[in-house]
């Protein structure tokens, strides 16, 4: 009998990895939902939706607006904008927009070279994951550093809450191999990283901050974060300047692009210079 289940299990289980194979590939997301106003559904695989911003559409979805609504699909990958408006039902091809009925109403425009350049991924707003610690038990270092992904041209400052006047704190930065690539003792509460430490671009780095205090307390913090290439940083802070205010799928495209590249959408930004020390 147990020889029996052993094959039905070898049988069984390359035929499911071939069922989420199938289903893995036919889910396959070619838009992103930029702006959405009115009462609207999204169909796809058996499943309903009602579409938000950043919100990915995969490919022979089914898009139903009623009167009076209007969507907005941006193809970043094809470099084009589609207006959708209801009442009417469209499908979403692999890089283009089709009208299901006469009703529907669909206007096309490409996408300006400013927000191509950023090579924004049809998945919407797909975070990366970045590392963020803190000193375990009843004493705990608040600190605030950078995590996600920084710009070239920004310092990697930290700052925390000092735990009292006779408290050091012992700063650190740490490659992806393990190796204190910088380190540095202070009094204050803060510390910028001098401006000669070279950082390479996409590589993670860990900032760590100890702290020493009497009767051999201690206590630490540490983030993770990533330079941005010089390359993708200029080609943002492009988009950035070159999308109008009143652009809302220019704006939502900008901040779907942050996120791939790694910036924590709401997490902290740094240590301010004045009044944060």
């Amino acid at each position: 009998m147990s020889a029996r289940c052993v094959l039905v299990a070898w049988i069984v289980l390359p035929l499911a990895a071939g069922v989420v194979a199938a289903e893995a590939a036919r889910a396959q997301p070619v838009a992103i939902v930029t702006e959405t106003d009115g009462a609207a559904h999204i169909v796809a695989h058996g499943r309903t939706v009602r579409p938000d911003v950043s919100d990915p559409v995969e490919e022979g979805a089914l898009i139903v607006l009623e009167r009076d609504a209007r969507i907005v699909l941006a193809y970043p990958v094809a470099g084009s904008i589609y207006e959708l408006r209801g009442p009417g039902r469209f499908i979403a091809r692999r890089d283009s927009v089709q009208v299901r009925d006469a009703a529907g109403r669909l206007v096309q425009r490409d996408l300006v070279s400013a927000l191509r350049a950023l090579r924004i991924r049809p998945e919407g707003t797909t975070l990366q994951a970045s590392a963020a610690m803190r000193g375990a038990g009843t004493l705990e270092l608040q600190a605030e550093g950078p995590t996600g992904s920084q710009l070239a041209r920004d310092a990697i400052r930290v700052c925390w809450r000092p735990l009292g006047a006779a408290w050091s704190y012992r700063f650190r930065l740490i490659d992806d191999d393990g190796a204190v690539l910088f380190e540095s003792d202070t009094r204050a509460a803060a510390f910028e990283l001098p401006a000669s430490v070279e950082l390479r671009a996409g590589a993670p780095y860990l900032w760590h901050v100890m702290a020493l205090g009497p009767d051999g307390q201690s206590a630490e913090a540490a983030g993770e974060f990533r330079r941005l290439d010089p390359q993708r940083e200029q080609a943002l802070l492009q988009a950035e300047a070159a999308i109008a205010p009143s652009d809302a799928t220019g704006r939502a495209l900008v901040r779907i692009a942050r996120r791939q590249l790694g910036f924590v959408p709401d997490g902290p930004s740094g240590c301010v210079r004045a009044g944060g020390d």
